[in-house]
This record gives C-alpha cells, structure tokens and sequence, in this order.
C-alpha cells in the first residue's frame, strides 16, 4: 500500500509540473506575443526562454522520481507499437512503420488545415519568403517540438508508470488540446487534432521508452505552422 501511495504521489506531482509548465508556456506566449506580431525575434525570444522552463521541469520531474529518469532519451525507433484496432495498428507493427505513416498523414491534414486558414493571405507570399521562412522554421521547430514534448507529454508519462501508464496518454492529450485550442490550428478542430497528436505521441513514448518518434513527428509539423505564419510577415 505504500508503495502504490508513493507512485500515486508522483503521478500527480508530474501531472502538476507537466500543467505548470504548460501554464508558464502560455503566460510566456502572451507576454511575448509570439505568433501574434509582425516580427521574428519574438519566435526566437520565445523558444530560448521555454529551453529554461523545460529544463525546470526535467529537473523537477528527476527529484520527483527519486533521482531517475527513463524516458528522456530517444529510445527504440523500431520498437513494436501496442496494438489499437481503432487505428488498425495490428499486434507486432514497428513504429518505423507506424511512425513514418502517421507523419505523413497528420502532416498532410495539417497541411490542409493551414491552406484552408490562410488561403486567402498565401497567394500574395513569394518564392523567396517562403525560403526564408523555412530557414527561420528549422530551428524553431526543433526548439519548439522538444520544449512542447518535455513539459506536456514527457512529464506526463515520465511520472504515470505501471497501474498509472494508462492514463498518460488520455491526461496529454487534454492539456495539449486544451492548450492548443488558442493554438495554431486554433479553435475545436485544431483542439480536437492536438489532442489526438498527443494521444498517439505519448502512446509512441511508452512503447519506445523515449522521444525520439514524439519529437520527430511534432517537430514535422511545427515546420508547416512555423514556415506558413512567418511567411505571412516577411
């Protein structure tokens, strides 16, 4: 009994730190006003500031667990995938399969999703704008998958193991869609996608035992989002 105390104990202490921290991403985003002004500084002012409250929470997480951490690493890229009939992912799947598949499709739906918002703006931006935006992007969207994947889903399934790890995914995919509801994509829809992302990314945490597919995949898409709102201003 007071073992199963002690993990309950963490559990809620990470879930606490994982929404802290979420809280301080979107305080910072009102301060700062990225994605809001007509200039990129704020993009880059922002991110370095989130590698500090990430780098908080790993910290807290690591002396909420004792000293020990098991998921902050890459972890196995062709690990088996647990099986989801919902998704027809089949018993004995590698995530190089699965991984690879979802990429493609949540990116061709966000995609869509930023074409149909922006349409009406992005027939005005040229070549060269593009370009640079896409320079300006790769960063940003390496910095901005990895701060998101620590504080909103690392924390989370980091703190939730054993009788708790079925919980992770569903407590992920509410604070990132909550969050991501005054997102880009915004609104119930882009809600409703950010939370299903991060279902499926903490799933891929737990299988692999580390982030290397969740950073992969969020970081595809930070770079469609990233490259079509700052193209919009340069």
């Amino acid at each position: 009994m007071n073992n199963m105390n002690k993990r309950f104990k963490v559990a809620s202490l990470s879930v606490a730190i994982a929404i802290s921290g979420t809280v301080s991403l979107l305080l910072l985003t009102t301060l700062i006003g990225q994605q809001s002004g007509q200039k990129i500084l704020p993009y880059f002012i922002y991110q370095l500031i989130s590698l500090v409250i990430s780098a908080t929470v790993i910290a807290a997480i690591y002396f909420t667990k004792g000293h020990r951490l098991n998921y902050l690493k890459l972890g196995s890229l062709r690990a088996k995938v647990s099986p989801t009939k919902l998704l027809g992912i089949k018993e004995g799947e590698s995530w190089l399969h699965v991984g690879i598949t979802f990429t493609v499709i949540i990116s061709v739906v966000t995609g869509v999703f930023l074409f149909l918002g922006y349409r009406g703006q992005l027939t005005d931006v040229g070549i060269n704008s593009w370009m640079l935006a896409l320079l300006a992007a790769l960063p940003l969207s390496a910095i901005n998958s990895f701060n998101e994947e620590i504080i909103t889903r690392w924390a989370i399934v980091e703190g939730l193991t054993d009788k708790f790890a079925r919980y992770a995914p569903w407590i992920s995919a509410v604070v990132f869609g909550t969050v991501h509801y005054f997102g880009v994509p915004g609104g119930m829809v882009g809600s409703v996608m950010a939370g299903f992302l991060a279902w499926l990314l903490a799933r891929s945490i737990q299988d692999t035992k580390g982030i290397g597919w969740a950073w992969f995949i969020h970081f595809c898409q930070d770079i469609l989002i990233f490259t079509v709102t700052i193209a919009l201003f340069i």
